[in-house]
C-alpha cells in the first residue's frame, strides 16, 4: 500500500468519524429540546453499533429448549440509536397535548392559524398558549368537548376520544412485493386515524377485584408519575407517537437548519431490541432463552404466550426479589447495563415493530430481520399480533429478564406494556 493510498484511507475514516459525531450531536439537540409541554425528563438516546449476534438464544441459553436450539442463527444488525429509557408519561403527554392544540387551533381559527399562498398551517406560537380554563375559549370548542350528559364535572371538559391523530404515509413493504409490480404508487398510500389518549382503565381491567382506582385516575394525569413509563397505549398509539416525533421533531429540525429531510423515529424491531439487550448487559440473559412462547390449545391450537405457574418457593423468591414492588417505577431508577439502557428486563414490557408469526425464524432474513405480516386493518387475529419483549413490574423473577417474549393484538393496551423508540438518521 502506497503512502498516498494510506493517506486517503485515513482521511476517509476521519471524515466518516466526523460525520457520525455530527449526527450524534444533532440527534442529542433534537431529543433534548424542551417545549412548554414537556415538563419531565427529555429523551436520552445511545448509539448501538453495527454488529452480529445470535438470535433465537442469547447468552446462557437453555439447552433444554428444543425450539430455540433449532432456530438459533446469526444476524447482522445495522447501527441505530435507541432511547435509554422507556417513553414516559410526560413525553407521551407532549404528543397528546400537541394533538389537542392542533385540533383546537383549527376550531378557533383567527390568530391560531397562518394562511400563506392559499395554504393554511397552525400558528404554534399562539396555539401552545391556548387557555383551556377560559370559558370563552371553551365555548368555541364545542366539537372537542365531552358530552355534558357523560361528564362527572359541571365544567366543560375535553373529550379524550376526540383527540385523534392522522397517520399517513407510503407502505414500502406492500409496494415492494412482486405481486404488486406495476400497480400505481397511489395504491400504497395509507391513511388512518388513531385515538391517542391512553386507556387509563387498564389498571382496573387487568386486575379485577383489585384496589387500583388511584392508578386509574392519577397515573397519567398526575405530575407525581410524570417520569414513569407510559402504559395503557396499544401498538397503534405507540406507532403514532413515533410518526409524530419523526415529523414534528426530526423533520422540522431538518427544515429549520436547511438539511436534507430524512431519518425516522419508530418502534424497534424485535431483532434490534434483542441485539441492544445483548450488548447492554449480557449477564441479564444468563440462564434464559430467547423464546418463552408455548403452544396453547384453547385457541384452536394457535400459539399463545403461556407462563409456568410458580410454586410456593418461587412466589417467596419473587416477593423477596421484587422488594414488594408494586406498579412501575421511575424510568431512571431501575437497572441499567453497559450501554446505559434502563429497564429492558423489567419495569414494563415493550412493544416492538415486529409481527409474531409461528416459525418465522425459519425464513426471516439474516440482515436486519423484521417480520411484517398483515396490515393495520387486518381482520385475521393472527395477522394483528405484535411481539412484546422484556419482563414487567407484575412478573416473577422467572420472567423479569430480557428473554421474556410474548405477543399481543396491536389494538390491545395493558398496565404493564409500554414502549421505547429507536431513531435512524442519515449520516
Amino acid at each position: 500500500m502506497s503512502k498516498y493510498t494510506g493517506y486517503l484511507m485515513g482521511l476517509m475514516l476521519l471524515c466518516a468519524g466526523a460525520l457520525q459525531a455530527q449526527t450524534g450531536v444533532r440527534l442529542r439537540k433534537i431529543v433534548k429540546h424542551k417545549s412548554q409541554h414537556l415538563y419531565g425528563l427529555p429523551i436520552s438516546m445511545v448509539k448501538v453499533p453495527t454488529g452480529t449476534f445470535v438470535q433465537g438464544a442469547e447468552n446462557g441459553e437453555d439447552t433444554n429448549n428444543i425450539a430455540n436450539s433449532e432456530n438459533r442463527h446469526p444476524v447482522l444488525i445495522s447501527s441505530f440509536y435507541i432511547s435509554t429509557t422507556e417513553t414516559t408519561n410526560a413525553q407521551y403527554k407532549e404528543f397528546v397535548n400537541w394533538v389537542r392544540d392542533s385540533i383546537a387551533a383549527k376550531e378557533l381559527g383567527g390568530q391560531y392559524l397562518i394562511v400563506k399562498d392559499g395554504d393554511t398551517s397552525i400558528n404554534w406560537k399562539n396555539a401552545e398558549k391556548i387557555n383551556y380554563q377560559d370559558p370563552a375559549v371553551m365555548t368555541k370548542l364545542t366539537n372537542l368537548l365531552l358530552d355534558p350528559s357523560k361528564s362527572l364535572s359541571h365544567k366543560p371538559q375535553i373529550d379524550p376520544a376526540k383527540l385523534v391523530y392522522e397517520m399517513k404515509g407510503f407502505d414500502y413493504q406492500q409496494a415492494a412485493k412482486i405481486e404488486n409490480k406495476g400497480r400505481s404508487p397511489k395504491d400504497f398510500v395509507y391513511r388512518y386515524t388513531v385515538q391517542v389518549y391512553p386507556d387509563t382503565l387498564v389498571w382496573m381491567r387487568d386486575f379485577g377485584y383489585s384496589n387500583n382506582e388511584q392508578m386509574a385516575t392519577s397515573y397519567f394525569a398526575s405530575d407525581k408519575y410524570k417520569n414513569f413509563p407510559v402504559v395503557g397505549v396499544n401498538w397503534k398509539q405507540a406507532s403514532a407517537y413515533c410518526d409524530w416525533f419523526t415529523k414534528q421533531r426530526i423533520n422540522r429540525d431538518q427544515r429549520e437548519h436547511k438539511m436534507a429531510i430524512g431519518g425516522q423515529c419508530r418502534l424497534p424491531t424485535e431483532a434490534e431490541w434483542a441485539y441492544a439487550a445483548s450488548l447492554n448487559d449480557k449477564d441479564l440473559n444468563k440462564g434464559r432463552t430467547e423464546d418463552n412462547l408455548a403452544p396453547d390449545n384453547t385457541n384452536g391450537g394457535a400459539d399463545k404466550p403461556k407462563k409456568k405457574r410458580a410454586n410456593n418457593d418461587e412466589a417467596a423468591e419473587a416477593e423477596s426479589a421484587q422488594g414488594n414492588k408494586l406498579f412501575p417505577e421511575k424510568v431512571i431508577e431501575g437497572k441499567h447495563g453497559k450501554y446505559g439502557i434502563y429497564n429492558l428486563a423489567d419495569n414494563v414490557s415493550e412493544w416492538t415493530n415486529t409481527s409474531y408469526y409461528a416459525g418465522g425464524a425459519n425464513f426471516e432474513n439474516r440482515f436486519n430481520p423484521d417480520i411484517q405480516w398483515g396490515t393495520i386493518d387486518s381482520e385475521s387475529k393472527s395477522k394483528r399480533q405484535k411481539v412484546v419483549r422484556g419482563g414487567s413490574w407484575k412478573d416473577t423473577p422467572q420472567f423479569t429478564n430480557v428473554s421474556n417474549r410474548f405477543f399481543e393484538d396491536l389494538g390491545t393496551a395493558h398496565s404493564y406494556i409500554g414502549f421505547r423508540v429507536v431513531v435512524n438518521l442519515p449520516e
